[in-house]
């Protein structure tokens, strides 16, 4: 019989809220506990999710001394992960982290270091590898379907109003944020770009702040870069393009291309396999609002719903951050789950987690230096 884990969220604002209500629906879970230094953010949180009885506290070192805890959920602003990770793990505590694990690379590395001086794990996370589309790009690729890769790149094309950073105070800054729309927005796309193709060797980026004229770090960033194999690619990151788009994902090689936006979009190969045109009906993209308006009436609402389940929330492109499924935060935390209690390091590791910084990071650096070429650490 699978362990349960003890669970505690550390910072309950958007983010940490998505953990409360998540973790009690994760098979392997329990949430046992909640803090933050706004107590009003707690409660607020739990009521509501309708969550009763789970103890509140504003410091985390009392929690931890106070409560049974296998697990700290960190969903702190990105600048201020490190000192909760570290203080749970030195308490013997693993930590499951939200993305950016941190935002700068040396704290990543003393956070590793330190969850393998005191025998516990750190994970971050990053839920759109649960995305079927995105699997089964990353299946191709480790199959070698897409021969030589020529060319891949990530697309976050999304939008965020002004009242977006002013709400979130820590939002848009370099110290709490640790940058803009690549920071933020696309390290998830980052990550998938790097986890599908492999190693990034080196990028050259350009960006700025295009229509948000009060933060500090850039809306717009556009990136070319060279995988380690010798393809090539692009990254482009926005919050300044409205109304915001899905994210896409595309890689196109010698022998076949994939695309995931939305859901599959293109999964075409010389090699036509039994099982691809079932691949590509079950996670084709669901019909624009124009068509959708066309076919919703001759299915009905139940068949429809069944024929295109992704409709219901959208991707978080557009004006609402929050506007997020949680069924892929939750697929990721159980398989996190699953791969400690079988005794070895999540999908998403420290280490791993660490690779879409390393690349954001870079990125930053040359556009710096007005495109220079940067290697990726």
């Amino acid at each position: 019989m699978a362990r349960q884990w003890r669970c505690a969220v550390v910072g309950t604002g958007v983010v940490g809220e998505w953990h409360v209500k998540t973790i009690p629906v994760v098979p392997d879970a329990q949430l046992v506990a909640v803090c933050d230094a706004d107590p009003a953010k707690t409660a607020a949180a739990l009521d509501k999710n309708k969550l009763s009885g789970i103890p509140q506290y504003t410091d985390l070192h009392e929690m931890l001394r106070k409560e049974q805890i296998d697990i700290v959920h960190v969903c702190t602003p990105s600048g201020l992960h490190f000192d909760p990770c570290v203080i749970a793990m030195e308490a013997g505590k693993s930590v499951i982290c939200e993305k950016p694990l941190e935002i700068q690379l040396d704290r990543i590395d003393q956070m590793v270091e330190i969850a393998q001086k005191h025998g516990v794990r750190i994970a971050g996370i990053f839920q759109n590898r649960w995305n079927e589309a995105n699997r089964a790009l990353k299946a191709a690729a480790d199959e070698g379907r897409f021969g030589r890769i020529a060319w891949a790149g990530s697309f976050t094309p999304w939008y965020r109003p002004d009242k977006y950073y002013d709400e979130g105070g820590w939002r848009g800054t370099w110290k709490l944020d640790g940058g803009g729309a690549i920071m933020n927005q696309s390290v998830h796309s980052i990550d998938l770009l790097q986890w599908i193709v492999g190693p990034v060797k080196s990028v050259s980026a350009y960006g700025a702040s295009r229509i948000h004229a009060k933060i500090e770090v850039e809306d717009t960033m556009t990136c070319s870069l060279q995988f380690e194999s010798g393809a090539f690619g692009t990254i482009v990151g926005t919050t300044a393009m409205f109304p915001g788009q899905p994210a896409r994902i595309e890689v196109g090689g010698e022998n076949g291309t994939g695309v995931s936006e939305n859901g599959l979009k293109i999964f075409k190969f010389r090699d036509e396999r039994e099982g691809d045109a079932e691949l590509r009906t079950r996670l084709s993209p669901p019909p624009t609002d124009g068509v959708a308006s066309k076919i919703r009436p001759v299915l009905g609402d139940e068949q429809y719903n069944q024929l295109f389940p992704k409709t219901g929330k959208g991707s978080g492109g557009g004006t609402s951050n929050t506007d997020v499924a949680l069924d892929l935060h939750g697929r990721n935390m159980q398989a996190i789950l699953t791969a400690w209690d079988a005794g070895r390091e999540a999908e998403t590791s420290g280490s791993e987690a660490r690779k879409a910084v390393a690349i954001i990071l870079a990125m930053y650096e040359s556009a710096r230096k007005n495109g220079a070429a940067v290697e990726v650490e």
